[in-house]
């Protein structure tokens, strides 16, 4: 399918809401004590852009407050959940888009209730108050003094199983702040990302993430390759697939999730996921099936293994391209365009440009595959103001090339593993 014809301009709305989000970032990087007069009538058109919505008279209020550089946490919370609000409308409308172009239906499946923050508000309030003290300074003049103290919080939200996502997502906010401390004036801020993550952070310290139950599922995934994700500190890979439970298919994103140190890196990170790891790792590279039991389906597409799977029968990714059903829509807290993800098979020729910067620098999927592809089944994202695929599988004339199915032979290749050292080494300063 040549779909890059179908996506056309982008949504109605979608620039003036890059244009708001914007005005925030520019206060974000001034810092709040320090506004200019046009930065002030730029939150006040947010505040209007908001009218008549649940959020419009609660943010006006907070704008005429800051305004009058009265700060408290519940401002800087509403500004938070309108910039997070604006970014969810635009993954909304580009999800909408694609689906509209590729002829499937948009579904929204039921949202969980609020759960509150349960027995974490101190550590929320401790971490709202840093964002808040971040906010006012101005990414443009931080200095280590801001950002090391906040070290101690976040400590304590990294021992807390319950806020792992929280955890991981300030412990790389952090430690990117502290790389670039004291702040160069002269130097260019990913100030659009920054923001990203001040506001992510803010509105996860309202309440606890809800918990939707999955269902238990058995059947067989055939496996399209892997999508990993990481800092310095912690690592996501999700391997992507179709189940097949015999009396349904289904799209599938196996994650699998870990802290780690920055020297666990490349085909490594795998050593931090056991047994099941291992076993998609040969099936990735046997290019068979996995057989699954009792794992959980979320309604959010997620496959929770809880217990190692087998291997099945040999298996192509592209025998299952027309079971390429949409997965469901992210959670709304996490709706923001650059996390949009939709699994299509397209022609090689189909005018899409490589989501490069996503794919890792070892992959098995080279310029030199892709210049021989025919097909091409990968995740459609929208990143850096335009549509790209990032290639999960690639069909050549001579073969399919998964990608992540020649780590297992990397892995066997690395002499000194990085892990059993570290444990070895732990283990002795434990014994001393």
């Amino acid at each position: 399918m040549k779909i890059a014809e179908h996506l056309g301009e982008l949504p109605e709305g979608f620039a003036e809401a890059n244009d708001l989000v914007a005005g925030i970032d520019d206060c974000l990087n001034a810092g709040f004590s320090r506004l200019s007069s046009d930065q002030s009538s730029r939150l006040t058109e947010l505040a209007g852009a908001f009218s008549g919505s649940p959020l419009g008279e609660p943010l006006n209020e907070a704008v005429a407050a800051m305004s009058r550089s009265e700060f408290l946490v519940r401002h800087f919370y509403l500004l938070a959940a309108a910039r997070a609000a604006l970014q969810g409308a635009q993954y909304d409308a580009l999800r909408s888009k694609l689906h509209c172009a590729l002829g499937h239906e948009s579904t929204a499946p039921e949202v969980p209730a609020p759960t509150g923050p349960g027995n974490f508000a101190a550590s929320f309030g401790s971490v709202q108050q840093w964002l808040m003290e971040i906010a006012i300074t101005g990414f443009a003049h931080l200095e280590e003094a801001n950002v090391a103290p906040f070290m101690a919080t976040l400590e304590n939200v990294q021992q807390e199983p319950e806020l792992t996502g929280l955890a991981s997502l300030l412990t790389g906010y952090v430690n990117e702040l502290l790389r670039y401390m004291p702040v160069d004036k002269q130097a260019f801020l990913p100030i659009y990302r920054w923001a990203d993550l001040w506001t992510a952070a803010m509105v996860r310290t309202q309440q606890l993430t809800p918990t939707v139950p999955g269902k238990s599922v058995d059947g067989v995934v055939v496996l399209l390759g892997t999508s990993v994700q990481n800092h310095e500190n912690f690592v996501e890979v999700n391997t992507y697939g179709i189940l097949d439970t015999g009396k349904s298919t289904h799209a599938v994103r196996i994650p699998l999730t870990s802290y780690k140190v920055d020297i666990i890196h490349g085909a490594e990170i795998w050593d931090l996921f056991g047994e099941v790891g291992d076993q998609i790792l040969k099936a990735l590279e046997k290019k068979k099936a996995l057989k699954i039991e009792k794992a959980e389906l979320l309604p959010n597409g997620d496959l929770i293994l809880r217990s190692k799977p087998k291997l099945g029968k040999a298996s192509d990714p592209f025998s299952v391209a027309e079971n390429l059903s949409p997965l469901p829509p992210l959670p709304p807290l996490a709706r923001h365009p650059v996390q949009l993800a939709e699994l299509v098979c397209v022609e090689a020729d189909g005018g899409l440009p490589i989501a490069e910067d996503r794919l890792p620098v070892d992959t098995e999927i080279t310029a030199k595959v892709l210049k021989s592809a025919k097909q091409i089944i990968g995740l459609l994202r929208f990143d850096g103001g335009q549509w790209q695929l990032q290639p999960l599988s690639v069909e050549t004339e001579k073969s399919t090339v998964m990608a992540g199915e020649s780590t297992l032979e990397v892995r066997a290749k690395i002499k000194k593993k990085t892990l059993p050292i570290l444990r070895e080494r732990s283990g002795k300063l434990l014994r001393s």
